[in-house]
């Protein structure tokens, strides 16, 4: 059995919470590819070495044009074509229609992983019947640093915050498994029952706060996400991402900073919709305000993509804005906790 810490200090409820699992789960490893022939070797290698006892690995391909299917073929892990790039939250909702198992594994295909990454992950889900998510320590490739640990909020400005008044740190350490008000998307496990109910990632985010996004819907209706520091994988930072697509398709690096503001784009239109679809409607406003003083700071230190990319973010919401609205009326029609609650939770020493 596994007790989860709430703000890192153990809680009285956790024995009560505790459930004994008569069976063991099967749990479905989504590993997302787009023309990474180059890195699924590593991934799906140490994805086979995995100590968990039922688990299928499945390569979500998001229309590749390089040989990752015959590189795919080598390993014990079934192929799924998406026939184009449909992004990342589009693809893994597919996906989940074709994965066999209650739990998900959501991950990057620049990854490797220790033996019992997933079962300590698995243990600490499946022992607690409120949790929705188990967040994995990542490491840096060669092992050297943490980047990904636990994430918590910090004081922020303008300039980087996320849930009004407050910024993120992403790597604050933790002795035990403790609440996090989110996980990290490239390397999520989750039940794959509230997946679904919660209609799984928002299919409007291309990549970037989905899973912001999905996990603080979970929590606004009791299902909770947990970071356990001990289960560990390995992350080749950005390699499956746009900005390294000329060291396997020969795009020439002076069109990168092309891909670089498509990303500077979606980042700020997600976090917009975020905010408009789940915050309370003064703290939306307040994240709004932000991003318009920092489009303006950037318009005078000349970053004017930057500035544009932020601009092209209020367009796009300002589009969006019935659906979102739809979306913001789902979220709080199935609502148990209060979002100020949850803020006090995270927040409160």
């Amino acid at each position: 059995m596994v007790a989860v810490a709430r703000h890192g200090d153990s809680h009285e409820g956790a024995a009560r919470r505790r459930r004994a699992v008569s069976e063991r789960p099967l749990v479905s490893t989504l590993v997302l590819n787009w023309n990474g022939a180059h890195l699924l070797p590593d991934c799906l290698a140490t994805l086979a070495k995995q100590d968990c006892p039922a688990h299928e690995v499945v390569v979500v391909d998001n229309g590749s044009v390089d040989d990752s299917a015959a590189v795919a073929a080598r390993y014990p892990a079934r192929w799924l074509p998406m026939g184009e790039n449909l992004g990342f939250t589009r693809a893994y909702n597919r996906a989940v229609h074709d994965a066999k198992g209650e739990l998900l594994f959501f991950v990057n295909n620049d990854m490797r992983f220790e033996p019992d990454c997933i079962s300590r992950l698995a243990r600490v889900l499946t022992a607690d019947d409120t949790l929705f998510a188990a967040d994995p320590t990542q490491r840096s490739w060669d092992g050297a640093r943490v980047i990904h640990g636990r994430t918590r909020f910090v004081p922020g400005s303008y300039h980087d915050i996320v849930v009004p008044p407050w910024a993120v740190e992403y790597t604050a350490a933790a002795a035990a498994p403790v609440e996090v008000p989110w996980g990290c998307a490239g390397s999520l496990l989750v039940r794959r029952d509230r997946f679904e109910a919660l209609d799984g990632f928002d299919p409007t985010f291309f990549i970037d706060f989905e899973d912001t996004d999905l996990c603080w819907r979970a929590w606004r209706r009791g299902w909770r996400t947990v970071y356990v520091p001990d289960a560990v994988l390995y992350h080749k930072v950005g390699m499956s991402g746009d900005e390294y697509q000329h060291l396997i398709r020969g795009v020439a690096r002076g069109q990168v900073p092309k891909t670089w503001f498509r990303r500077r784009v979606s980042y700020h239109t997600n976090l917009l919709r975020f905010g408009l679809k789940v915050l309370p409607v003064r703290d939306a406003a307040r994240l709004a305000a932000a991003l318009a003083a920092r489009a303006a700071w950037h318009v005078t230190r000349r970053n004017l993509k930057v500035a544009l990319a932020i601009v092209l973010a209020f367009v796009a919401n300002a589009r969006r804005l019935p659906d979102t609205l739809a979306a913001r009326r789902r979220v709080a029609g199935g609502a148990r906790h209060d979002h100020r609650a949850l803020l006090e939770r995270f927040t409160t020493s």
